[in-house]
C-alpha cells in the first residue's frame, strides 16, 4: 500500500502550495504537552489576557470525532510547511497567528498513514456551521464555525491564506485526490475555512 502522508501546503516565501516533506527534527517540547481537562471560561480579563499563553494544544471537531494534540511546527529546510510527527496529531503553523488572533491560523493534518486512517481522514465530511474548538495552553478555548470547504490542485497559488486580516479565521488543510508517484504526494488539497464563533 502506498503511504499517503498528507503532504500539504505552501512555501510561504512564494505563497504556493507545494508538497510537505516530513521533518526528522524532534517535536518541540510544547508540542508534547497534552491539554489538561480544565474549565473553559468564556472570557478572561485584559490583565490576564496579557499574561495568557494562547498556544494551541488541542483541536476538537465534534462532528467528525476529532480530538487531537496540536504540534507547533514551522517550515522545513526547503521552506515548506512542516507536518505533525505523529499521524494522530495536527500541526499548527507557528510562524503565523495563533487561533483566535487576528489573521488566518493554519492547521494541517495527515489524511491517512501507512497503518490506515489518520487525524483528518474524515475532514471532507465537515459541513458549513460545524463547530471547531481549539484548546489553548492557558486552559481557555476558542470556537470557530465552518464557513466553506474547497478542493484545489496541489500546485494552486493560495497566497490569500497568508494575507494580513483583522478577522480571526482558521484554515484546516489535508490531502485529497489521487496519489502521484512522481511527486510522492496527492494531487489535490482540501481546505476547510472557519471564522471565530
Amino acid at each position: 500500500m502506498v503511504v499517503t502522508l498528507c503532504l500539504v501546503l505552501a512555501a510561504v516565501a512564494n505563497q504556493v502550495i507545494v508538497p510537505f516533506q516530513p521533518s526528522l527534527a524532534p517535536a518541540a517540547a510544547a508540542a508534547s504537552r497534552i491539554a489538561p481537562q480544565l474549565d473553559r471560561p468564556d472570557a478572561i480579563g485584559p490583565e490576564a489576557a496579557a499574561l495568557a499563553d494562547t498556544t494551541p494544544l488541542r483541536l476538537v471537531i465534534p462532528s467528525i470525532s476529532v480530538d487531537a494534540r496540536v504540534e507547533s511546527r514551522g517550515l522545513t529546510r526547503s521552506r515548506n510547511l512542516d507536518t505533525a510527527l505523529d499521524y494522530r496529531n495536527v500541526a499548527w503553523y507557528d510562524l503565523g497567528p495563533r487561533p483566535g488572533e487576528p489573521g488566518n491560523a493554519i492547521i494541517n493534518g495527515h489524511v491517512n498513514w501507512w497503518t490506515g486512517s489518520a487525524v483528518f481522514t474524515s475532514l471532507a465530511r465537515v459541513r458549513s456551521g460545524d463547530r471547531i474548538e481549539v484548546v489553548r495552553a492557558d486552559g481557555t478555548a476558542v470556537w470557530f464555525r465552518v464557513t466553506a470547504k474547497r478542493v484545489v490542485a496541489a500546485s494552486t497559488r493560495i497566497g490569500s491564506l497568508f494575507a494580513p486580516s483583522a478577522v480571526p479565521t482558521l484554515t484546516l488543510i489535508t490531502c485529497t485526490g489521487v496519489w502521484d508517484s512522481m511527486t510522492f504526494s496527492d494531487t489535490q488539497r482540501l481546505l476547510v475555512s472557519a471564522v471565530l464563533a
